[in-house]
C-alpha cells in the first residue's frame, strides 16, 4: 500500500487545505504507485511561509556553532541515507540509479 504524505507546517504534519491529493507513479512501471501527495494551494503555502518567518527569528538568534552542528548533522544523515534517497529518486523520476546517486552526492 502506498503512503499518503502530508505537509510539514509549523512542526506538524497536516493535510492540504484542499483535502486533495495527487498520485505519483514510477515512470518505469506505472503500476507502481510511489505515493499520494498533497495537492496544496496558496493557503498551505501561506501557512508554511508564516511558520518559516516565525522560526527564522529563533534560528537567527541561535549561536553560529550550534547552527553549524545542526547543519553538520543534517549532512551526516544525508550521507547515511544516500542509497535510500537515490533509490527513492530513481523510483519517482525514472532516472538510472547511478545518476540519482550523483544527484544526491551533489546535494550533500
Amino acid at each position: 500500500m502506498a503512503k499518503t504524505f502530508k505537509n510539514l507546517i509549523a512542526g506538524e504534519w497536516v493535510a492540504p487545505s484542499t483535502g486533495a491529493y495527487f498520485e505519483n507513479r514510477n515512470p518505469a512501471d506505472t503500476s507502481d504507485l510511489v505515493g499520494r501527495f498533497p495537492d496544496s494551494d496558496r493557503r498551505d503555502v501561506d501557512a508554511a511561509v508564516r511558520s518559516a518567518r516565525r522560526g527564522f527569528a529563533q534560528w537567527s538568534r541561535t549561536p553560529a556553532p550550534v547552527r553549524g552542528d545542526v547543519l553538520r548533522r543534517v549532512g551526516d544523515l544525508l550521507v547515511e541515507r544516500k542509497e535510500a534517497i537515490a533509490g527513492a529518486m530513481t523510483r519517482e523520476m525514472g532516472k538510472v540509479l547511478a545518476e540519482t546517486r550523483g544527484d544526491v552526492q551533489e546535494g550533500i
